[in-house]
């Protein structure tokens, strides 16, 4: 089956239209995809939601391309919102509700991941080491469950869509993924703004990057050369296997499908519930374990404590902020930014003479669990490979050179001219 990309004189000549060898009306892809939108508008400006699927190759008999970009989904949101600004129903409220529930219990499992996954990489001699591979690992998953179509039920086609020839128009809503009814799901949300988003963490990558730059260890001399080259290795290292893992995460989704089984539709419900008592029951739980384990509290239960507020602030912040302007996420750009300023600060608490061991170790759990989660690469990688490349590249560099500034300004200026004294914890 082939497509086409052309552009119909009622809409904006940005939105891609698809039409079928078949001679299917592209219409009706354009009210499945709206419907699909309205299904998920509770979810507006994640890009978990909005972005189009990493792997784009609707037949592959004649390869015909379509290139969907992320600024136009969000183009066509802010109009629906504005035709039909209408409150968010019963259900949706409930949705949401199961999703912060999500969020909490992802998030945590996120950030204890992140940092044992760190701590596993992190060796003596180690080519790659730091945050590096949970960036990797995070993008992987993003990657597998944007592509992936079998685990959750399929498109929200109403009947009165598929009459006629209601069975190619199906097949190739399919194909093209544009299918946005698992994205409206609050597992989903959580797997992957949730879990994702916290397994990866931009402020932990712009540290890294800093400490490259620095080179404050002196256990290993170098000139400011070398320097200059330890920085270059570790942007490019990160966004290099960020974005391959995010491929080879859809890549993986497509060679599994024959394989993947689909939940009922009725069972989600079931899900639901058990996502509203995990979340709580999780946070209290390591709240609890803080407060009677000290052994643990600096190495991961403190930021256990931390990570469900990261999550949750970014997940608004994306919420209220991308929607604003399509070609440039402000929200995850702010939390990105935002949550690097906040990261260095917190290391530089961690070396005060007046800080206690107890205090270090809150602080320690402020940096791995609230900035951690707070600020993502997962999502990021997203938004920069479905944005259109002007759009791309300026959100990205944007986003790399403030989130590295903001370590230089508050990190590098004091370590440079008073040097850095050892953590107390």
């Amino acid at each position: 089956m082939a497509s086409t990309e052309t552009a119909a004189p009622d809409i904006e000549p940005s939105t891609p239209v698809i039409t079928s060898s078949h001679g299917t009306d592209a219409s009706g892809l354009r009210r499945l995809s709206s419907q699909a939108s309205r299904v998920s508008r509770q979810y507006s400006g994640l890009a978990e939601v909005d972005a189009p699927a990493p792997i784009q190759d609707e037949a592959e008999d004649s390869l015909p391309h379509r290139r969907s970009f992320l600024e136009d989904e969000r183009r066509a949101e802010r109009v629906a919102a504005a035709q039909a600004p209408e409150p968010l129903t019963r259900k949706e409220q409930i949705d949401l509700i199961t999703t912060f529930c999500w969020l909490i219990f992802f998030s945590i499992w996120g950030a204890l991941a992140r940092i044992g996954l760190s701590a596993l990489t992190t060796y003596p001699g180690s080519p790659i080491a730091g945050v590096i591979w949970a960036n990797f690992a995070g993008c992987f998953v993003m990657g597998f469950m944007a592509e992936e179509v079998r685990f959750f039920a399929g498109p929200p086609a109403q009947d009165g869509y598929l009459n006629g020839n209601g069975g190619e128009l199906k097949q190739l809503v399919e194909e093209n993924h544009w299918s946005n009814e698992k994205k409206a799901i609050p597992l989903y949300i959580g797997i992957t703004t949730g879990f994702c988003g916290s397994l990866t963490s931009f402020s932990s990558w712009m540290r890294d990057s800093f400490w490259a730059m620095s080179n404050t260890h002196p256990e290993h001399p170098r000139y400011r050369g070398y320097n200059v080259e330890a920085l270059l290795a570790q942007i490019i290292a990160t966004v290099a296997l960020s974005v391959g893992g995010l491929k080879c995460g859809a890549h993986f989704a497509l060679f599994l499908r024959p394989f993947i089984p689909t939940v009922p539709t009725g069972f989600r419900p079931h899900l639901d519930i058990v996502g509203m008592v995990l979340g709580p029951a999780c946070w209290i739980g390591v709240i609890m374990m803080a407060v009677f384990i000290p052994k643990w509290r600096g190495i991961v239960l403190f930021a256990g404590v931390f990570a469900p507020l990261g999550t949750i602030l970014r997940f608004l912040a994306s919420k209220m902020l991308n929607p604003m302007l399509p070609s440039f996420p402000l929200g995850t750009f702010s939390v990105n930014v935002s949550g690097s300023m906040i990261d260095a600060v917190f290391i530089l608490l961690q070396s005060y003479s007046g800080v206690s061991f107890v205090g270090c170790e809150v602080l320690q759990g402020l940096e791995d669990g609230l900035c951690g989660c707070l600020t993502t690469v997962s999502t990021w990688v997203v938004e920069v490979t479905t944005l259109r490349r002007r759009h791309a590249y300026r959100y990205g560099v944007a986003s790399v050179l403030c989130g590295f500034a903001s370590f230089v300004v508050i990190l590098g200026t004091y370590t440079w001219d008073h040097g850095l004294d050892p953590r107390k914890c």
